[in-house]
């Protein structure tokens, strides 16, 4: 498994001004996410506390945990992404990079082109799970101990898809743009 070097390089699917806007809202997601890992930690750490040397934990930090774990996922996708830190296996691109780099673009840009597929399709799943959790006042917990209603996550969910999504689409506009610079052979810096 590699990890990729964030780049310096424009994506060629948004002008610079929206592009440096994209840039500023996944980075303040990014930063979102991080802050919430942190709070959990207190929590988590304060409800240990609380069972070891009071026996009384804090209520409903199961649920937190659960549901701030897919948040922060979401949160930070698209940052992932563009920073290249997202796991993958580059055994295969590596050769292509020695003999066809231009071939080395195309897969990378398929590759991204899937995934902003798959992130489309999240989103379109789950529209109908935000809606009724919207709609019917969905939470998690029991009534009388902690509740906690379930539509921030789901929405969530639905703005770290359409980010991905989107930074997965300039990532794919850039690996076939590259394919057809002169000079270049289609090799050079990777994302």
């Amino acid at each position: 498994m590699a990890i990729r070097k964030e780049t310096k390089e424009p994506g060629v699917a948004l002008k610079p001004p929206l592009r440096f806007s994209f840039e500023a809202v996944i980075s303040v997601m990014n930063s979102i996410g991080t802050a919430w890992v942190f709070v959990l930690l207190v929590i988590i750490n304060l409800d240990i506390g609380g069972r070891m040397f009071f026996n009384s934990p804090l209520r409903g930090v199961p649920e937190i945990v659960a549901m701030s774990i897919v948040a922060c996922v979401f949160l930070q996708i698209a940052h992932t992404l563009k920073v290249g830190r997202l796991t993958r296996s580059e055994i295969l691109l590596d050769l292509l990079q020695k003999r066809l780099p231009k071939l080395r673009r195309f897969c990378e840009g398929i590759y991204h082109l899937v995934g902003a597929c798959l992130l489309a399709v999240l989103f379109s799943a789950s529209v109908p799970l935000f809606t009724r959790a919207w709609q019917i006042s969905e939470y998690v917990g029991a009534e009388g101990d902690f509740m906690a209603p379930t539509w921030p996550v789901k929405l969530i969910i639905l703005i770290g898809c359409v980010a991905g999504s989107l930074q997965f689409l300039m990532m794919a506009a850039r690996s076939f743009g590259q394919m057809f610079k002169p000079g270049r052979s289609g090799g050079g810096d990777r994302p």
